[in-house]
């Protein structure tokens, strides 16, 4: 059995996190999944009736272990992707109540790490920081990666997940052209589309409020 520890985790990601763990031979069909909401607590039950599985919930400090069993191995898989499989098991994520209207705003990211000092602190933070925008109420309506920051949209980056969360939650995500060229990462973009400088002078000088990290 594989155990997960979700806390803080908002829907669907402990469900996500518990299929592909249930598709690893080492759980042999068996995952622990520590979450804190009831709304997780739910879903995993869904995950584990839409796989055949068994499933039993424990109350804990803080929360609740799900434990989801006697999942066959053909069972874990899902071939039409992880959205239909999600769909499949009618997986329900609370839509949050509408906030008052705020000014849009783009994100302008430049590095691959955040800040100055040590590199590697930089880029846990940036990691942290595009995830924490990626699980926020209200994401950013755009974000745009140029210089060296356009090699976090590309195969290899480990930003690569978190920013695709931000698009399919509706943040437009963009990078630059020029950059990835100079590069020579275009053939390796991963996530969102190419801009150029003339759409970005006009993301700088039109109605968002523009953040540069």
């Amino acid at each position: 059995m594989i155990e997960i520890n979700c806390f803080g985790e908002t829907c669907p990601k402990p469900v996500i996190r518990a299929m592909k763990a249930l598709q690893d031979p080492a759980s042999d069909g068996s995952v622990r999944v520590l979450v804190d909401n009831t709304v997780a607590v739910e879903n995993l039950k869904r995950l584990a009736s839409s796989k055949q599985g068994e499933v039993a919930v424990d109350e804990i400090e803080g929360g609740w272990a799900v434990a989801i069993s006697d999942v066959s191995a053909q069972a874990a898989e899902n071939p039409a992707g992880d959205e239909a499989a999600l769909a499949e098991a009618g997986i329900a994520c609370p839509v949050p109540e509408a906030a008052p209207t705020k000014q849009p705003v783009t994100v302008f990211v430049g590095s691959r790490a955040l800040g100055q000092g040590a590199p590697e602190l930089g880029n846990i933070l940036i990691k942290g920081l595009v995830y924490a925008m990626s699980q926020a109420e209200e994401p950013p309506h755009r974000i745009v990666f140029f210089n060296d920051g356009a090699a976090l949209t590309c195969e290899g980056s480990e930003l690569v997940e978190d920013v695709r969360e931000l698009e399919r939650r509706g943040c437009e995500v963009l990078t630059c052209g020029t950059c990835l060229d100079f590069h020579g990462l275009r053939d390796k973009l991963a996530v969102g589309g190419v801009t150029n400088l003339y759409a970005i002078s006009e993301f700088v000088l039109g109605p968002d409020k523009v953040v540069t990290l």
